[in-house]
């Protein structure tokens, strides 16, 4: 696993309106690490994983501070997703801020750990029980 490039490229990004839809009102999962939780659902449409993030307007009104905990998500996922990979098929990831406040980036880093290692249990689970 260390040949895994840390990139995240076009194709891991989720940006389909009907992929969104079908995640966040179909057949979906939860986890949830506070503040961070990720609905996630396998895809048949793509191979590899492919992620979105978001923080609400509602809990941060300037743009600057929501930027800055997306990047943080987005760094951190990029750091760990190698424990994802030997996926099969592929997998939707939706990432939601659920909290007023900012934690430092070593706190966001180990939440997405624990959050991509709870994914990983999840579909092994469900694959092993097909």
């Amino acid at each position: 696993m260390d040949n895994v490039p840390h990139t995240l490229s076009k194709e891991e990004r989720l940006c389909s309106r009907k992929v969104l839809n079908e995640l966040f009102c179909g057949g979906h999962q939860s986890v949830y690490a506070f503040p961070i939780r990720a609905v996630f659902m396998s895809s048949d449409e793509k191979e590899g994983v492919r992620i979105m993030v978001s923080v609400s307007k509602r809990y941060f009104k300037r743009a600057v501070k929501r930027n800055y905990i997306k990047r943080q998500l987005r760094e951190a996922y990029r750091i760990h997703k190698e424990q994802l990979l030997p996926l099969p098929g592929g997998l939707d990831i939706a990432f939601l801020w659920t909290s007023a406040e900012m934690l430092p980036t070593d706190k966001v880093f180990q939440k997405m750990h624990n959050i991509l290692q709870r994914i990983h249990e999840s579909i092994a689970s469900a694959a092993s029980a097909i």
